[in-house]
């Protein structure tokens, strides 16, 4: 069988790649240039903003754009050469040293994404559940070690394939119509440390971070009785909308780990069963069809939709992230037909940060009331909240005096 394949791949090849693109894989192609062109504008988009607004260069939004840089990568040296393979009706038609390139550089984005979400993770749960030590530990220096440690990381993974795990000497890259490798061990070995490690990273650390925001919404909740008669502190319309704040984080918790799960765990569960089982993909359990549909669904568009969702969920769900875009968009575009719209948004939400972050607002039946110099005093000591760093923080709470 062998044999006989490998007296007519040559031409069987030329005539391949000559041959025009199917309907199917026109359709395919279209879907993946939508998906690499807005993986580009939303990770690049990500990067800008945090270039040129300085109150956002926190340590935080360093690991999104560490983030963003990968996915970003991912849409300018992965998907063009998946788009040319598809044009080519799935054939690969650019050679050795060229599918060299792609399977190289495609582990280090890939690792270095799936890493970058476990580092979020870590920061995330270090803020919240640790908060007056935060500045402390997660310094911006510590930071940048992070960062550069989980692209020594993903680097050191992609040149550990140059070698062959699995049969020493024996050659491992197939280029003759495909681009893959052939490695049982060293993708069995990448998929645990690349994939399943990151993943228990994301699920210990976001699973702390969710028992700490429910106590919190249920501490708030059970002062929410006693304080209901206090209306003229505004501590009850505080605490509700704190609650608020909390089930939306928790919701955007939700996606998070969701969208990372629904995206990668098949491509790793699709991959370990080809190396290992690979009679569970063929025929008659599966038709030519199923694992047509299986293979470009779980190989192909779920990680590179990862790529695209990644500054969605990160960035644009944060409130500062969305108002600085917009101010960008309207920067560009030349519109200031909303500005007038959007500073009163911005005085609304300041109103708002002041009843949910002072501890003694004035009251709406006596504005002229002049505050006390107790009230300066004993006004909230700042702290690190689980709702604040999922888009619900407020700049004016950023200068909230401590509590003495």
């Amino acid at each position: 069988m062998n044999n006989s394949a490998g007296a007519t791949s040559k031409p069987s090849l030329e005539e391949a790649c000559n041959e025009p693109t199917q309907r199917d894989f026109i359709l395919q192609t279209a879907f993946l240039i939508f998906i690499m062109l807005v993986t580009f504008f939303g990770n690049f988009m990500v990067c800008l903003i945090v270039y040129l607004h300085r109150r956002l260069r926190s340590v935080t939004n360093y690991f999104i754009v560490s983030l963003a840089v990968s996915d970003l990568l991912i849409s300018l040296l992965s998907l063009p050469f998946r788009i040319r393979q598809t044009l080519q009706n799935g054939v690969w038609c650019l050679g050795h040293e060229i599918c060299l390139t792609w399977i190289i550089t495609d582990l280090i984005c890939s690792c270095a994404s799936i890493c970058n979400l476990a580092a979020i993770s870590v920061d995330r749960y270090i803020a919240i559940v640790h908060p007056f030590r935060y500045h402390t530990l997660m310094t911006t220096t510590v930071a940048w070690v992070i960062i550069g440690m989980v692209w020594t990381y993903s680097i050191t993974w992609a040149a550990l394939s140059s070698f062959n795990w699995t049969e020493k000497g024996a050659p491992h890259f197939f280029t003759e119509g495909v681009c893959r490798k052939r490695d049982k061990i060293f993708y069995t070995v990448v998929t645990a440390m690349d994939f399943f490690l990151p993943l228990l990273i994301v699920l210990v650390m976001y699973g702390l971070v969710f028992r700490v925001a429910m106590n919190q919404a249920r501490a708030v909740a059970s002062l929410q009785p006693q304080t209901a008669s206090s209306k003229t502190d505004g501590r009850g319309r505080r605490f509700s909308i704190n609650i608020v704040k909390e089930v939306k984080a928790a919701k955007t918790l939700a996606i998070v780990i969701g969208a990372f799960i629904i995206c990668w765990f098949p491509f790793f569960t699709f991959l370990m069963v080809s190396l290992w089982n690979i009679r569970l993909l063929q025929p008659p359990q599966l038709s030519e069809q199923a694992i047509k549909g299986l293979r470009g669904t779980f190989l192909y568009v779920l990680p590179a939709i990862n790529s695209t969702l990644n500054p969605i969920i990160y960035a644009l769900f944060n409130r500062d992230f969305r108002a600085a875009f917009i101010r960008l968009f309207q920067r560009t575009c030349g519109c200031q037909c909303t500005s007038n719209s959007a500073n009163n948004n911005d005085s609304f939400q300041h109103s708002m940060a002041t009843v949910t972050t002072n501890g003694s607002p004035k009251s709406p039946k006596s504005p002229k009331s002049p505050k006390s110099p107790k009230n300066k005093k004993n006004g909230h000591a700042k702290k690190t909240k689980f709702a604040e760093v999922y888009g619900e923080h407020d700049f004016a709470s950023s200068d909230e005096p401590k509590q003495v």
